[in-house]
């Protein structure tokens, strides 16, 4: 049986999340698929302490956790190879950034910085491709922009 990460946040405000290597977490947990993250997010999750890693067989991970992103590997073995390009949750998916800013819900924590800018790790799964700050930045000005001559 494969092994899962099983993470939880420690520390979160009430109905909020933690993050850490350009991921959100719970206090509720989410599972992760082998090869999720990089070494170097790894190393960053292993050592912040408002974390408890937990790694499980697949088939064991609590029913409280969640597991959306299991659910995209469990059916192409490929996946694993590549998550960074799969929608690995149950999100729509998008073709341009402006349509993936316009299936963001702003009232939702996890898809915003602080700064008020959608997250890199969530455009990246409703693109099923990895986003960068500088184009993300780019086409957000340009939608906030047109959103604002269209009220």
């Amino acid at each position: 049986m494969s092994k899962v990460l099983v993470i939880y946040a420690l520390a979160v405000i009430e109905g909020g999340s933690f993050r850490r290597a350009n991921t959100a977490f719970t206090a509720t947990g989410t599972a992760f698929p082998a090869g999720h993250f990089s070494e170097q997010q790894l190393t960053a999750i292993y050592a912040e302490k408002r974390l408890s890693v937990r790694e499980v067989d697949a088939d064991k991970v609590p029913t409280s956790v969640d597991t959306r992103l299991l659910e995209g590997t469990a059916t192409d073995p490929a996946n694993e190879k590549s998550p960074t390009q799969q929608n690995q949750d149950d999100s729509p998916a998008a073709e341009t950034l402006e349509q993936a800013f316009s299936l963001l819900d702003p009232s939702n924590k996890d898809h915003f910085t602080n700064a008020g800018v959608p997250q890199l790790d969530v455009l990246s799964r409703l693109l099923k491709r990895p986003v960068k700050a500088d184009e993300r930045n780019a086409a957000w000005a340009t939608f906030q922009t047109a959103q604002g001559g269209n009220q």
